[in-house]
Parts: C-alpha cells; sequence; structure tokens
C-alpha cells in the first residue's frame, strides 16, 4: 500500500508538471522492455497452471516496471548521480548494523525465518541468510571504490573494516557463492585498483584484526577458519558425495528447467509457475528444491526466450557503454569501473537466493546504471565533473 501511495504520487506529479517527460530516449529501451515484460505476464494468467501464483507475480513485476521508471526519472538530475554512490554505501552500513546486533544478541527482525527463534546466523533484513549475501556481494564495488574516488584515508579505513566485517558474515551464513566473488573482487581491487597506500593500510588492518582476534577472541578465530575451510574444500568434494550438496543441485536445475521451457514451446509456463512444474516430478532428480536458484533461468523458464533475450541484451548494452565510458573518461574511471563491477557481480548475485523475484532494489540500481551509462551522460561534451 506505502508502495502504491508514493507511486500515485509520482504519476500525479507527472500528470501536473507538463514539462515532464516521463519516457525519454534515455530510459525508452528498458522502459519498454519493463512494460512489455508486465503485459505479458498478466497474459500469461491465461495458461499457467497456478493462476493465483500468476497474479502474484505479474504484480511484482508492475512494481519493478513502475519503480525502475520512477528512479531512473530521478536519476536525470546530476546531483543524484554523484551522491548515489553514497546512498548504497549506507545501505550496506545499515545491513552490516542490523548483522552484528543479529550475531550478538541471537535476535531477529520479524521477516527472518529466525524470528523468535534463538540462531547465531544473521539474515538482515531479509527472510534468509543467501539474501543477506546476495545484497552484501551485489553492493561491494561501492564499498571498495569509493575510497579511490574520495581519495581518503579515512574512507579507506570504513570501507577496509567493511569489507572484512562483511567477509566475516558471509563465512558466518555458508554462502559459498559470495565468499569467492567477494575474495574475486577484493584481489582485483588490492592489485588493479588500490594505491600503494591502500595495499599497506589493506595489510596492516589485516594483520591488526587477525592479531586483536587470536589475543581476544580466539575461540571466534578458530570457528571462522573452520567454516571458511569447510564452505571451500566441500566445493571440490560435491561430486563425489551422495547426498545432493548446493551446487549439486543448482547444476541439475538448469537442465530441467530448459526441459520445462521445451515443453512450453519456449513461451514459458506463466508467471511463477515454474515451481509448480518443478514439483510435478521431473526427469533430474534436485533434491526436492522447486526454485530455479537462478535469476536468468526463473526468467526464461516463466516468460519465454523472448523476454530472456530482452533481458540478455539490456545487460550486454549496459556493460558496453559502461565499458566505453571508462575509456572515454580516463578522469572518472573510477567511477564507471564501479557501477561495470556492481553489473558483473549480478551474475554470482543472480544464483545466491531461491528467487530475486521479489527484490526490489536490483531494479533501482539498473535504473541507476541505465542512466549513467547512457553516451548523453558522459559523452566529453556533455560531461559535467562528477
Amino acid at each position: 500500500m506505502y508502495f502504491l501511495f508514493v507511486a500515485c504520487l509520482c504519476v500525479i506529479y507527472a500528470l501536473i508538471n507538463p514539462d515532464l517527460i516521463v519516457i525519454n530516449k534515455i530510459n525508452f529501451l528498458p522502459a519498454m522492455f519493463m512494460l512489455a515484460w508486465t503485459s505479458y505476464s498478466f497474459l500469461s494468467y491465461n495458461w499457467s497452471f497456478v493462476k493465483q501464483v500468476s497474479v502474484v507475480h505479474s504484480i511484482l513485476i508492475l512494481k519493478k516496471a513502475m519503480l525502475f521508471i520512477i528512479v531512473s526519472i530521478f536519476c536525470r538530475h546530476q546531483t543524484v548521480k554523484k551522491y548515489a554512490p553514497w546512498f548504497w554505501f549506507s545501505v550496506i552500513l545499515v545491513y552490516i548494523v542490523i548483522a552484528l546486533w543479529e550475531m550478538l544478541t541471537w535476535q531477529h527482525l520479524p521477516q527472518s525465518l529466525y524470528y523468535n527463534k534463538t540462531n547465531f546466523v544473521p539474515t538482515g533484513p531479509f527472510y534468509g541468510p543467501n539474501q543477506l549475501a546476495a545484497a552484501f556481494n551485489l553492493l561491494l564495488p561501492f564499498i571498495l571504490f569509493l575510497p579511490e574516488i574520495k581519495k581518503s584515508k579515512f574512507w579507506g579505513v570504513i570501507s577496509l573494516l567493511c569489507f572484512f566485517t562483511i567477509m566475516g558474515i558471509i563465512v558466518i551464513e555458508g554462502a559459498r557463492i559470495a565468499i569467492i566473488a567477494c575474495s574475486c573482487l577484493f584481489l582485483f581491487a588490492f592489485i588493479f585498483l588500490y594505491s600503494a597506500r591502500m595495499r599497506k593500510l589493506s595489510l596492516f588492518l589485516m594483520a591488526l584484526i587477525i592479531v586483536g582476534l587470536v589475543i581476544f577472541a580466539k575461540p571466534l578465530v578458530s570457528f571462522g577458519t573452520e567454516m571458511f575451510a569447510e564452505e571451500i574444500s566441500s566445493i571440490g568434494q560435491e561430486s563425489k558425495s551422495f547426498t545432493m550438496s548446493s551446487i549439486k543441485i543448482r547444476t541439475r536445475l538448469i537442465p530441467q528447467n530448459l526441459e520445462i521451457l521445451a515443453e512450453s514451446g519456449f513461451k514459458g509456463v506463466g508467471a511463477g509457475n515454474v515451481e509448480h512444474y518443478m514439483l510435478a516430478g521431473r526427469m533430474y532428480k534436485t533434491g526436492g528444491i522447486s526454485n530455479s536458484h537462478n535469476f536468468f533461468l526463473e526468467l526464461l523458464t516463466n516468460y519465454g526466450i523472448v523476454f530472456f533475450l530482452g533481458f540478455a541484451y539490456l545487460y550486454v548494452l549496459w556493460f558496453y557503454r559502461l565499458w566505453r565510458a571508462i575509456k572515454m573518461n580516463p578522469e572518472n574511471r573510477h567511477y564507471y569501473e564501479m557501477y561495470f563491477f556492481a553489473l558483473l557481480m549480478f551474475l554470482p548475485t543472480s544464483i545466491l537466493p531461491s528467487s530475486i523475484i521479489w527484490e526490489h532494489h536490483y531494479w533501482i540500481l539498473f535504473a541507476i546504471i541505465n542512466e549513467i551509462s547512457h553516451p548523453d551522460n558522459w559523452m566529453p561534451r556533455q560531461y559535467e565533473q562528477i
């Protein structure tokens, strides 16, 4: 209701402001895709087996379309583009504070699956730990790149402390994909992004944290080390295991979804209906898991190959435009690299939670990326200092 109220206010503002162009050449392609996706989702009600689920998912996609268009309009202002990274930085800080509170008190927010249960594992403002790990994974570039953009030692210290805290949280959550992706991104930043001063600061803080934990919290160090070693080593052992592990399940979900897609005539089984088909007894054993555990598979199987290719085109287009922006604006290279890597981190992020159809902040980020990546906003003759 709150979202609909805000959306209605935005519509009223657009109607009474004759100078506001809701759809312009910058947001035209993604806005048309979102509106077409919404229309097709509602249309799929006709061939959906579980029609109530189809309606719920269609409303969620309508929300995403409205949110994308609203945010893209706000992002036309240079001030918004300038301070958007700090918005994401603040979001991460809030998530970290909530997670630390959960670990210290063993309590959780009402939406958590651990609510009213005594459990050490944090879920943040989400339902499960994988969703929190996915949010950290996606937004990590805003932690690692901002100190280099601001050239600030203070923000460098804050950034590194946040990174080490995030790594500790995702290790406790056992999110192996996030552990690997975040570690690789930090390694890239350490080698190719950070100055010599930041590299020294990283090593110093890392050593200081390790020594401090060994002295004052040795059991925690042992627990964290064992968890990290167990999660990483288990990846190579999964193929030999008789139990259905998370990576083995995700691997088998791919041909399973493709089989369901082919049976639908490649038009998709209808909004949100893939889970029903997964539970109906299939060829590939997936340990009872009915979720696609992959945004791209979820999009493909529910809505068909046309909308999968449409999103893939937008995704590659944003990559290409950001790459050109990096090359043509060397003085602000780190700003565009930050969004480039946020877009890249969407790939591992999209397979962390069981479904990202419920999360809306992805589309806020996509709206910002679409705006800043468009050539009209970074060509040298039109570029304003960020």
